[in-house]
Parts: C-alpha cells; structure tokens; sequence
C-alpha cells in the first residue's frame, strides 16, 4: 500500500511537476518574444521621431527666391558688411527658380559671366556650412503675386547672355543679381513693387568709412563710388512683406 502510495505520489508529483516545467519555458519563450517585439517597436519608434525631426524639402515651385550666403570671394564678403544679415545668414546673392523642357530644376540669375540658367544642384554646392548644408534661404511670393511669376521668367530669359553689373549701377543693359530680379518684376502687368530701391551705401556702419575693398574696387574700375545711388540687395529684399520663407537648406 505504501508502495503504491508512493508510486501515486511520486507519479503524481510527475505529473504536477513536469506541467509546471513546461509552463516556466513557454513563459520563458513568450517573455522572450515580448522583449523582442518591444525592443523592435522602441527603435521604429525612435527612427520614426528622428526622420521627424528632419525637415524635408517641400516641392520647389516656378518663382521661388533662392537667397545665398555665399563667402566664396571677398566681394561677397564686401557686399555683406555693408547690407546687414538676419538669422546667423548674411546673403550676398539672389536667384529665381524655373524648370526646362525637361522638368529639371534651374536656377535664373546674374553672375559675373552674366545672365544665366544654371543647373539647381549646382548652385547649391556654391556654399555651405560647417555641417556641410548649403546656405540658402527659399522664398516665395505671397499668393496674390504669384499670378505674376510666368511674365517674370519669360523677361528674364529675354536677357540671358546679358553682362553682370560690376559697377552695381541701375538703369542701363548689365545686371547684378539683385536688379535682375527687381527689374524682371518690375516688367509685369501688376505695378505693385515687391521689392524696393534704398540709396545704397558702400561704408562701415560702425565707422562711417568707405570699406577699403570698396575703395580699391572702384579705383581699379575707374569710376566713382556710387553712394547713395538706389539700388538694392539681397539682405534688404529677404525683408520684403510680399514673400513667405519656405525653406531654409542649412537646416534641414
């Protein structure tokens, strides 16, 4: 009897026991499989909050300003002493957005080889910073403009091949790229002035001197400085009311 006693209990603690066992690994297995998945989720979680974070470049559209902070010579440099900046970005230049026959993205503005269409990617890479994003600014003008876009770009390529502005003088057939945009405007239908002319000045805010490099340049050109003259720049036009910023390059 005690036998059999033991035998029932023996089988019996076989029984409760080996249930127990398979319930601690299938516990063990699910646990397991719980971390994982929720190991799996935290990381799509946090990627999905850094791709967030990165603000994507929304569709350029016809029209949009490209404002650049170039540093890429001493004129830029000059240009932005005496015109200001806002934003950490000082801008020493200007261009307007179109697209070819293709649909590829280029870019209308005033160099120093003259009017010209130049490929978007490329002037991008002109500048960039020490995170090695590209210092540019887009603009857009403000829906009620916006009608005024396609007459704009057709006067510009009107004057594509025309000489840049060395003497940063309005009025005649040479453009510096911030007259290119103001005049290409300024040929539409719509009266309304989007950007504005200020007498230009070419001295140290702080000391009320002309720049030296102003000096040395006009003296090579042989001309006097045209101080006072109305004319306008890139910082002074990234102030206007009649356009939005949409994108800022070196923060994406």
């Amino acid at each position: 009897m005690l036998n059999i006693l033991k035998k029932k209990k023996v089988y019996s603690f076989y029984l409760n026991t080996n249930p127990t066992n398979l319930d601690f690994q299938i516990n063990e297995t699910s646990m397991y499989s719980y971390r994982s998945v929720i190991i799996l989720i935290s990381l799509f979680v946090f990627f999905s909050c850094v791709n967030l974070q990165k603000k994507q470049a929304p569709q350029l559209l016809k029209g949009d300003l490209l404002f650049q902070d170039l540093d890429a010579d001493s004129i830029s440099n000059a240009i932005e002493t005496v015109t200001g900046g806002t934003e950490k970005l000082s801008f020493s230049h200007i261009g307007i957005l179109d697209y070819d026959k293709d649909g590829n993205p280029m870019v209308l503005e005033a160099i120093s080889k003259g009017v010209s269409l130049t490929p978007l990617k490329v002037f991008l890479q002109r500048s960039a910073n020490a995170s090695g994003k590209s210092k540019v600014v887009v603009a857009r003008l403000k829906p009620k403009y916006r009608d005024r876009i396609n007459d704009a770009l057709n006067y510009g390529k009107l004057l594509l091949d025309k000489p840049y502005d060395n003497v940063y003088v309005m009025g005649d057939s040479n453009y510096y790229c911030s007259e290119l945009i103001y005049e290409i405007f300024d040929h539409t239908k719509d009266t309304t002035k989007i950007f504005q002319l200020h007498p230009m000045t070419f001295k140290d805010s702080k000391t009320g001197d002309y720049l030296p490099f102003w000096k040395k340049y006009y003296q090579n050109l042989g001309v006097e400085i045209p101080e006072g003259m109305p004319g306008l720049n890139p910082n002074g036009m990234f102030q206007s009311s009649h356009i939005d910023i949409v994108y800022r390059y070196d923060k994406e």
